[in-house]
C-alpha cells in the first residue's frame, strides 16, 4: 500500500503533466490559428491545407478549401485537445506553392508570413500571461 506522501507526489505529478499538456496544446492552437489566418487567400486552397498532426508530419494535401480559416482551425483545436506530453506537434502545408507564397509571391501577405505568424501566435498567448510568466 502506497504511503500518503507517495500518493500526494503522484497526484502532483499528474497535475503538473496535465498543466504542461494544456499549455502546449494552447500554444500550438495559438500558433496554428495565427498561421492559418495569415495565409493569403485566393481560392482558399492554401489556407485549407494547413494540417496539424501529433507524432509525425502529414505529407499529403487535404484537398480542402477554407477561405475563412474557421474549419481548418477547428480541426486543429480538436487535435490539440488530445495532445499528450512528450509527443511532437507538426504543422504542415503541402500545396506545391506554399513556399512561393511564403517567399512573398502574393500581394496579400509579406515574405516570411509563416515565421511572422508563429511569432504572433506566441506573443498573443504570452500577452494573456499564459506562458513565459
Amino acid at each position: 500500500m502506497a504511503s500518503r506522501l507517495e500518493s500526494d507526489i503522484r497526484a502532483v505529478k499528474v497535475g503538473l503533466v496535465k498543466g504542461i499538456e494544456d499549455s502546449i496544446a494552447e500554444l500550438a492552437l495559438s500558433v496554428f490559428s495565427s498561421v492559418v489566418l495569415a495565409t493569403p487567400v485566393d481560392t482558399g486552397r492554401a489556407r485549407g491545407n494547413w494540417q496539424p498532426s501529433i507524432g509525425d508530419p502529414i505529407t499529403s494535401e487535404t484537398g480542402n478549401t477554407d477561405k475563412g480559416g474557421g474549419t481548418t482551425i477547428a480541426k486543429g483545436n480538436g487535435l490539440f485537445a488530445r495532445y499528450e506530453f512528450g509527443k511532437k506537434i507538426f504543422i504542415s502545408n503541402n500545396v506545391p506553392y506554399i513556399q512561393r507564397l511564403n517567399e512573398g509571391h502574393s500581394q496579400q501577405a509579406p515574405a516570411g508570413f509563416v515565421q511572422k505568424a508563429i511569432i504572433v501566435g506566441i506573443r498573443n498567448l504570452d500577452r494573456q500571461g499564459d506562458i513565459f510568466s
